[in-house]
């Protein structure tokens, strides 16, 4: 509250033609004073600055970082606009964690700073398809009955298979596809990855891998990193469609089979030989008559050159992961050591809101319990139930909450109701109605609980 000592004044507090403003009180001003009687300041402090006892220091802090003139700016200018007034000895230190302590500045400002959580590859397979990675391409141009490709990639030599789908398969069809695409010319796989999609979390999809003895690896949610894998896979596969199907689009199923043979058929970057070598050993001919001269192997010298092959293949792999873990790390910072039972931010860009616009909505939302440590990069957190989105993140999506004796938090309110999937609340009182068309609008009195 502003109290303007006027000189003279009048009645209705406006000034008189020959009155003037001397100077400005601000009531924590007054509230500082009264503290100085048990704790008087220095006799050595800055001249012209009111100090400040301890006592009263947190709500000195609030004034100048909430009040409506300064609006939670950061610590530097928090800093500033206190240091015009007011001071103690560490006042520094105090303002930078005051700020730091924020709840709203927390919820409601974006981080400048690098993802934080290093790369954290994969295991390197040791021979082909014992380790195969899942996705789906979806909402492609109907092309036969389909919209939808399923692709299959072995992580060890980059062979990949692209399945054209009529839409996207339940868990049961995907194990189906999987045993026909996967299980019949490659064998059982000793560990699938794949995203956090319904038909890899559901019961049956993990009973299936169970029986088989494969391990099921998931990505975290909203990181698609984790798989990384397919996603490039992915984007070449979409790349190449484009190129073959320019001129009609609706005509990519039949050039699937093309677009397969030529990614295997390509020399693979990480490996420095075609998905066909690294698989198979050898590169299949594309005309019969590149290998008309040449005499057949014995069956122990074809072992052999495919044991080399596929040592080679990974000792290139293994190469390939720490080059780019490397370039990686460098956008990025060591995240946080996290414990269970400890609260965080959850970054809210990928959490679906009941907002009509997201352009003033919180960066991040909670703060919430960590209830496990999956690994290293990943942590599952006790989300409540109105949220509805896999409790697994990628610790790039969360931030610690950080407390100081200095800035008490501020709970945020609970989540509303939910009726049929729609936030619910109490009508306290009806206040107006009017008619707007062929219907009515409402003035409602809510009640809300805290």
């Amino acid at each position: 509250q502003l109290i303007q000592s006027i000189y003279p004044h009048r009645p209705d507090g406006r000034c008189s033609s020959a009155g003037s403003i001397s100077y400005c009180h601000w009531e924590i001003e007054s509230f500082v004073r009264s503290a100085q009687e048990s704790e008087p300041g220095p006799a050595d402090g800055p001249p012209n600055l009111l100090y400040v006892p301890s006592a009263v220091r947190p709500q000195v802090l609030n004034w100048v970082h909430t009040s409506c003139f300064s609006c939670h700016p950061g610590s530097n200018r928090t800093l500033s606009l206190l240091k015009r007034h007011f001071w103690w000895p560490s006042v520094e230190a105090d303002i930078r964690a005051y700020v730091v302590a924020c709840t709203i500045c927390a919820r409601n400002k974006t981080s400048h700073r690098s993802p934080s959580g290093l790369l954290l590859p994969l295991p390197v397979p040791s021979s082909p398809w014992s380790h195969v990675a899942l996705d789906f391409v979806t909402s492609l141009p109907q092309s036969e009955g389909n919209d939808t490709i399923l692709t299959i990639v072995d992580r060890f030599s980059k062979s990949a298979h692209f399945v054209a789908l009529l839409k996207l398969p339940s868990a049961s069809e995907t194990a189906d596809l999987l045993v026909l695409h996967v299980f019949r010319p490659h064998g059982i796989p000793e560990d699938i990855v794949s995203d956090r999609g319904p038909q890899f979390i559901s019961r049956v999809w993990k009973e299936f891998c169970s029986a088989l003895g494969a391990s099921v690896s998931l990505s975290s949610g909203f990181h698609p990193q984790s798989n990384d894998q397919t996603e490039r896979t992915n984007q070449d596969l979409e790349a190449a469609l484009r190129c073959v199907t320019a001129q009609n689009p609706s005509t990519w199923a039949k050039q699937l089979l093309w677009v397969e043979y030529a990614h295997n058929s390509l020399t693979s970057s990480a490996t420095g030989l075609s998905p066909f070598e690294a698989s198979l050993g050898y590169q299949p001919p594309l005309f019969p008559s590149q290998e008309k001269d040449l005499a057949v192997p014995s069956v122990q010298d074809n072992l052999c050159r495919c044991r080399k092959v596929w040592e080679d293949s990974r000792e290139a792999f293994l190469q390939t992961t720490e080059r780019n873990k490397k370039v990686a790390d460098r956008h990025r910072v060591a995240a946080p050591l996290y414990q269970p039972g400890q609260r965080v931010w959850l970054s809210s860009s990928n959490i679906p809101l009941r907002t009509e616009t997201r352009k003033l909505s919180p960066w991040f939302l909670g703060p919430f319990e960590i209830e496990s440590i999956i690994n290293p990069s990943a942590v599952r957190l006790k989300l409540p139930r109105s949220m509805r989105v896999h409790p697994t993140f990628h610790v790039s999506q969360l931030k610690p909450v950080i407390t100081s004796p200095l800035c008490p938090p501020v709970d945020p309110p609970p989540p509303p109701r939910t009726i049929d999937d729609h936030p619910a609340y109490t009508v306290r009182r009806l206040l107006d109605v009017r008619k707007r068309g062929r219907g009515f609008q409402y003035a409602l009195f809510w009640t809300l609980r805290w």
